[in-house]
């Protein structure tokens, strides 16, 4: 019963592992700087907002 719940918790800490090596691959992908430059909807005037 031991080597099951070892094995779950090493699965599911293998499967965090990925998730966050994903995310990373991911969130490193975008460049935000560029999105706000690119986006002329995100740049509003102070003078613009009711």
């Amino acid at each position: 019963m031991g080597y099951l719940w070892v094995m779950t918790i090493g699965f599911v800490i293998c499967l965090g592992m990925a998730g966050v090596a994903f995310m990373y691959g991911i969130f490193s992908s975008f460049n935000m700087d560029d999105a706000s430059r690119i986006d002329l909807l995100d740049t509003r005037n102070e003078d613009d907002q009711i």
